[in-house]
C-alpha cells in the first residue's frame, strides 16, 4: 500500500488530509503539485484544478482522487480506526456541515478575502493588498468568527466529544489566516482562541502548520491595532 498526497503545504486543504493521515498513523508520500503551474493533463485529472489529489496504489496505478472532502471520507471508509467522524448520527451530520462550511464559506472569506490578498502579491514581488484584506477582516470575517464562537460555546470540539473532521477543517482555515499575521481577538472570541490552542497541541496539526508557516514568515504581515478588538 502506498498513499501519495499531491499538492502544496500552503494549502489548507492539503494540510487537512495531512492531519488526518497523521492522526491515523498512516504512512504516506508527498508530491508537490501546483494548480497554477500544472498542464492540461491536470485538468483532465481534476476539471476543478484544485489540490489536493490522492494516489492509492491499492486501488490501481491509475487511481487519482481529487477534492479534500472526497479524499477524507475515502480514507475514513478504508481506514476507520481511529475514527475522525462522530459515531452519533446527529453529531456526524453536524461534523459534515462544519466541514462544508469551512471548505466553502471560510475558505472563500479567509482564503480569497485575506490570505490571497496578502500572500499572492508578495509571491510576485508586489505589495500586499492590506486595505482589501482589512476590509474583509472588519466586515464579512466577523460573521464567520461569531458563528464559530457560538458553535464552540460550552464545547471542546465542534461535533461530538472528540477531535474530528469538523475541527480539522475549521482549524486549517484559521491556520492560513494566521500566516497573514492575524488571529481573532482572544478577548472578543475566547472560544476560538482556546479551540485553536487545543488543536495546536496536536502534533498531527502542528507539524504541517509549522512547516507551512516558515514559507510565509519573511512576508509582510498585517498589523492590527488591539483597540479595534478584531
Amino acid at each position: 500500500m502506498t498513499l501519495t498526497l499531491c499538492g502544496l503545504i500552503g494549502s489548507p486543504f492539503y494540510r487537512k488530509i495531512m492531519t488526518q493521515l497523521a492522526e491515523k498513523g498512516l504512512p504516506f508520500e508527498t508530491e508537490n503539485l501546483s494548480p497554477f503551474q500544472a498542464d492540461d493533463a491536470f485538468t483532465k485529472q481534476n476539471p476543478l484544478r484544485r489540490i489536493p489529489l490522492l494516489k492509492d496504489t491499492d486501488a490501481g496505478e491509475g487511481f487519482l482522487l481529487p477534492d479534500s472532502s472526497a479524499i477524507f471520507h475515502y480514507i475514513e471508509r478504508k481506514y476507520p480506526t481511529p475514527s475522525l467522524t462522530p459515531a452519533d448520527v446527529s453529531e456526524y451530520g453536524r461534523a459534515l456541515w462544519f466541514e462544508e462550511y469551512a471548505d466553502t464559506e471560510m475558505a472563500g472569506t479567509i482564503g480569497l478575502g485575506v490570505f490571497r490578498k496578502m500572500v499572492f502579491p508578495q509571491m510576485n514581488g508586489q505589495a500586499p493588498d492590506i486595505d482589501g484584506a482589512m476590509e474583509v477582516i472588519r466586515g464579512k470575517l466577523i460573521t464567520v468568527h461569531d458563528y464559530i464562537e457560538e458553535a464552540l460555546e460550552g464545547k471542546k470540539w465542534l461535533a461530538g466529544d472528540a477531535f474530528s473532521v469538523a475541527d480539522i477543517s475549521v482549524a486549517v482555515q484559521y491556520g492560513n489566516l494566521a500566516f497573514t499575521g492575524y488571529s481573532p481577538s482572544a478577548k472578543r472570541w475566547p472560544n476560538i482562541t482556546a479551540f485553536m490552542k487545543r488543536v495546536g497541541e496536536k502534533e498531527s496539526f502542528a507539524k504541517p502548520h509549522i512547516k507551512a508557516m516558515t514559507l510565509f514568515a519573511s512576508m509582510q504581515q498585517l498589523e492590527i491595532d488591539p483597540v479595534e478588538n478584531l
